[in-house]
């Protein structure tokens, strides 16, 4: 038997490509379809099926595409109602593909059509190998419940009976989710990408978690933010996304033609937060290529809007789409040619922000100079926080932006830079604000320096 675990950075997600002797199988796929057709192809396996453990939220699959690429069929539980061609099947039902053996259990809770499968290696015998076990089951957690506001009682509940299910499949089994440490799918997910089901069962604090009353109430409650693109996905999942290969390609826009497109097109500059900081486009979104580029471009961006890039360099445009489209942003027409330079050049109109150290921040803050907006997770902020700090994730800024706007200066700060940067921006751009301060370093530099906290 052929295993590959294929990462996805940002989103912390886990696809895999697991193989018999002549064709092999490919276990919820990112949307960017080419790195499962070469690792098939220096496995020398044809792909013949493909097999969704869930209409994901947080990135858009690559199934239907993969499937039109190769021929394979899709496997998918029959709850989905999914929109596309596709095998659809029942709560342990069976399908085999080369030596390997595929059982599905309907395991709702994370959404209301989540399941597993159970692998059994029938080249070493019928009892089971491993269980692809999507976003039911993670290393050190389970799938947050709450996605679907109006039944989150229910599918905490299910999810409750669900993880019953699991934990009897066998302690020798191997355990393979869809996510790691950094996704919003779950509350308290563990950096390690593999488990087993006796692990889980003795370490996993979601499954020590009774009675079901007991586990209902813990988990809806302190769950990270969920992003608004978490529906789109599902949706755009459920029909089948369209080919990457098929998109069109974003075209070079000079200064002048970028000019005449500022109004009605988004700007999302990917530049890091000094650059940004010193000069960007009016009204451009900062959204640092190196940060969490792909979950805070979904949450943030409107999807109906063409977008129009600004690169540090030319080799920056193949991961922005890459992340852009794994959120369902497609529309992406081009970028501005040249970058900053050019346009500086021209002589247009630029904004910027003020950056301030950590250290002249607590000058300004003790004076009452400023407002301080912390841009963290709910999580972060509740472990500690700068005094007389305001807590707003950075999205929210969005629809907060008029509750600071004044005389004061208004500065973002996160633990590092990139959270305040998109904060920053959504500020600038909603408030029209000119005193608007990125505080370098963020909460990380503010600790290192000895300064009291929360």
């Amino acid at each position: 038997m052929d295993f590959k675990q294929v990462y996805t950075p940002g989103l912390a997600h886990c696809s895999y490509v697991i193989g018999g002797k002549k064709s092999c199988v490919v276990v919820d796929p990112a949307r960017d379809v080419e790195q499962y057709l070469q690792i098939a192809a220096s496995l020398k396996l044809s792909i013949a099926a493909i097999v969704e453990t869930h209409l994901h939220a947080d990135f858009v699959s690559g199934h239907v595409e993969l499937a039109e690429r190769t021929g394979a069929k899709i496997y998918i539980s029959k709850q989905a109602g999914a929109l596309f061609e596709h095998i659809a099947l029942a709560d342990g039902e069976e399908f085999t593909v080369d030596t390997l053996l595929f059982k599905m259990l309907d395991t709702p809770g994370h959404t209301p059509e989540g399941s597993v499968f159970i692998v059994s290696d029938l080249e070493r015998g019928p009892d089971p190998a491993l269980v692809f076990s999507g976003d039911t089951l993670l290393v050190g957690d389970a799938g947050r419940p709450d996605l679907f506001p109006d039944i989150k009682e229910e599918l905490a509940s299910k999810l409750y009976h669900s993880l019953r299910k699991i934990e009897v499949i066998g302690d020798n089994v191997e355990l393979y989710p869809a996510h790691g440490a950094g996704s919003l799918c779950g509350k308290v997910l563990s950096s390690k990408l593999s488990s087993t089901i006796g692990t889980e069962r003795k370490y996993n604090g979601a499954l020590q978690l009774h009675p079901e009353s007991l586990f209902v109430e813990s988990f809806l409650q302190g769950m990270p933010e969920a992003p608004d693109h978490f529906s789109r996905c599902s949706a755009i999942n459920r029909k089948g996304a369209a080919a990457v290969a098929g998109l069109p390609q974003p075209k070079a826009f000079s200064p002048a033609e970028v000019l005449g497109l500022l109004v009605n097109y988004l700007i999302v500059d990917t530049r890091d937060q000094l650059a940004f900081g010193a000069a960007h486009l009016p009204g451009a979104y900062g959204l640092d290529l190196k940060g969490n580029f792909t979950t805070f471009a979904g949450w943030v961006l409107p999807p109906d809007q063409p977008i129009i890039l600004v690169l540090e360099e030319m080799a920056d445009l193949a991961p922005a789409l890459q992340g852009l489209y794994l959120v369902g942003l497609d529309n992406v027409v081009g970028y501005l040619e040249g970058g900053m330079k050019a346009w500086a050049a021209s002589g247009y109109r630029t904004e910027r922000l003020e950056s301030i150290s950590v250290l002249e921040l607590k000058e300004r803050l003790d004076k009452d100079e400023l407002i301080l907006i912390d841009t963290r997770l709910k999580s972060e902020w509740d472990e500690y926080h700068i005094p007389n700090a305001i807590h707003a994730p950075a999205p929210d800024v969005r629809t907060r932006y008029a509750e600071w706007m004044g005389d004061k200066p208004v500065a973002f700060i996160c633990n590092s830079g990139n959270r305040f940067l998109l904060a920053a921006s959504i500020m600038l751009k909603k408030s029209k604000m000119k005193n608007i301060i990125n505080v370098i370093g963020g909460t990380s530099a503010w600790v290192n320096a000895g300064l009291p906290i929360v």
